[in-house]
Formats: C-alpha cells, sequence, structure tokens
C-alpha cells in the first residue's frame, strides 16, 4: 500500500484553482483514499471537481465551530483555504488580507488538534520573503526582515501561520509539513479582475482586445512560474516526506522576465499586440525566484511542464470553459 491509500484526509479550499488539481492528484495515486472537501462551494466551484468521488462539504472556515467539525474524524488535513487576490487588491487591503488568511489558518488548524489529527500541511507562500532576500531564496530567510510590502498583511498572515503551526508541532507534537508555494498558474485558475495574478490577467486583457497592451514596470523583472498540475504533486509529496514543520520552497528555476512572459502569453493566444511598458508604475521586487535544494533532496521535486506548454494548456483550457471570450 502507498502512503495515502485508504487514508481519512480532509482539503480545506479543495475546490479552489490549487485545490481541485491536489485533489485530483492524491485520487491518481491512491483510489482508496476517503478524501473530503471544505469549501464554501460558491461561484461554480462545485465545478472543478465534478466527477472525483469525494465528500463535499460547505462550509465558512472562517467560523471557529464550522473548521472543527469539518476536521472531526479526519487523519490527514491539507490545509489549502485562503483568501487570494492581485497585488493591487493584496495592496489596498492589508488588514483584510492579514486577518481573514490568519483566520482561516487558526482556526483549521485548531480543529485538527481537537479532533486528533495525525498530520497536517501548512499551505504558506513565498510572499512571507522580505523584498531583499537573496536569489535563489533559501527558506532560512523566511522570517529575516518584513514581507514585500506589495503582499505584505497576506506576507504577514502567512508567516504567523507557520509560526502557529510549527507551535502546535513543539506543544501537542502533531507532525506538520509547511509548504511555500512560488508563483503558481494553470488551468481553472482565477481570472477575475479583482483577485487575478499576473498570467490570468494578462490573457483576460489579450482577449478582451486591449491595444496597444499596457504592462506595469519596465519588463526587466523576473519571476519563475510554477504549473498548478506540478505543484500539486509538490505539496502532496511534501506532506509525506517533511511533516517536521521545517519548511519547504516548491517552485521551478525556469526564470522569466516580465517582458518575456508578455511575449510568451501572445504567442500561447495567438495574438499579436503593440506593448508598452509603464515605467512610471513600479516593477515590483527585481527579482524573485527560490532555492529548491530541500524539495530536491527530500522526495525529488522535479516540475514536469515548462511555461509554455503550461500557458498552451491554460489557454486551451480557458477557451473550452469559455472563460476567455472573443478573438485574441
Amino acid at each position: 500500500m502507498g502512503f495515502w491509500d485508504g487514508r481519512k484526509v480532509l482539503v480545506t479550499g479543495g475546490a479552489g484553482f490549487i485545490g481541485s488539481h491536489l485533489v485530483e492528484e492524491l485520487l491518481r495515486r491512491a483510489p482508496t483514499a476517503c478524501v473530503t472537501v471544505a469549501d464554501d462551494l460558491r461561484n461554480g466551484s462545485r465545478e472543478r471537481l465534478k466527477g472525483l468521488r469525494v465528500r463535499l462539504v460547505a462550509a465558512d472556515l472562517l467560523d471557529p465551530q464550522a473548521a472543527a467539525r469539518v476536521c472531526r474524524g479526519q487523519e490527514i488535513v491539507l490545509n489549502l483555504v485562503a483568501r487570494v487576490g492581485g497585488v493591487a487588491y493584496n495592496a489596498a487591503h492589508p488588514a483584510t488580507m492579514f486577518r481573514d488568511n490568519a483566520l482561516l489558518s487558526s482556526n483549521v488548524l485548531e480543529g485538527a488538534r481537537r479532533a486528533g489529527v495525525e498530520r497536517f500541511l501548512a499551505v504558506s507562500s513565498a510572499c512571507v520573503y522580505p523584498r531583499e532576500a537573496s536569489v535563489p531564496t533559501p527558506e532560512s530567510e523566511g522570517f529575516r526582515g518584513a514581507p514585500e510590502t506589495s503582499n505584505a498583511g497576506y506576507g504577514w498572515a502567512k508567516r504567523m501561520a507557520e509560526y502557529q503551526a510549527r507551535a502546535y508541532r513543539d506543544e501537542f507534537g502533531m507532525k506538520v509539513a509547511i509548504a511555500r508555494p512560488y508563483n503558481c498558474y494553470g488551468p481553472r485558475d482565477h481570472f477575475e479582475p479583482e483577485i487575478a495574478h499576473v498570467i490570468p490577467s494578462l490573457l483576460r486583457r489579450v482577449f478582451s482586445g486591449e491595444s496597444p497592451l499596457r504592462v506595469w514596470g519596465d519588463g526587466s523583472a523576473s519571476r519563475a512560474f510554477l504549473y498548478v498540475e506540478d505543484l500539486a504533486r509538490g505539496l502532496l509529496d511534501a506532506a509525506q516526506h517533511c511533516a517536521d514543520g521545517e519548511p519547504v520552497n516548491l517552485g521551478t528555476s525556469e526564470e522569466t522576465t516580465v517582458a518575456e512572459l508578455v511575449g510568451l502569453v501572445l504567442e500561447a493566444a495567438g495574438a499579436r499586440r503593440r506593448v508598452v511598458f509603464d515605467r512610471s508604475k513600479p516593477s515590483g521586487q527585481p527579482r524573485r525566484n527560490g532555492d529548491y535544494s530541500r524539495a530536491s533532496r527530500e522526495f525529488d521535486f522535479r516540475p514536469r511542464v515548462g511555461l509554455r506548454e503550461g500557458l498552451r494548456r491554460t489557454v486551451a483550457w480557458a477557451r473550452a470553459a469559455g472563460v476567455l471570450r472573443g478573438r485574441a
């Protein structure tokens, strides 16, 4: 039997973008796993799990009693529930992002403790790292300085979630894994303007006919974009192999400048646009990429889908799902 076979597993936020891919990967590895998904199940999120053998529970996990209820009888909790937003939303709502994400992580962790859950995955974020972090960034810099200002509320909430998870390991003996994903994208991503990250935001604007395509900054800032199926594999492996309360970065060494990304997005969309870089707007952190040696060492983590192929798959899904309408 494999590690996940026959296990009672709760996936909070499992009807979301990343969560739904994780549930698919979990059931692919272990068809006999008993999987419960707790989510708010709004805005058609049930469709992401269509055809999968899971128990769906509608739950507002900002309510500690609801969090306690869904954790009962579970052996493993994979905590992916979060309030997410684009950079502009995060910058304008630091208190909201901190409050809601701190409450969500705290409620689920305490619910798991009260239920006697054996193992807990806390999904953190590369947003915990400071702007001046070295690149590639080792896990040891996660609590150095302050998180990058544009995502400060979210970053501080994720730092507190990590601290609490480690404290529960130390005081209560819970097996805790902490994963820090870098920029993720792919099918089922959020394309709504308020919460979309850079790739779905660019795609939406290209398909809406925006011309010229205006991009903040000078295009020189670089990021590493991890395809969602690769992240789902990494999260499950981290939960299995790194439940020692110490964080592990999950990402790809394929680093891409914003200017290069815009070109790849246009290529995937089959579009031609004049691109204007607005140098009066901030470019953000000059470089952002992690040191993935721990993930490689502990569970041989290697992303399988490169950015060009991942963008092609994302566009194909978005067109089929009717998310991107019009002619690029």
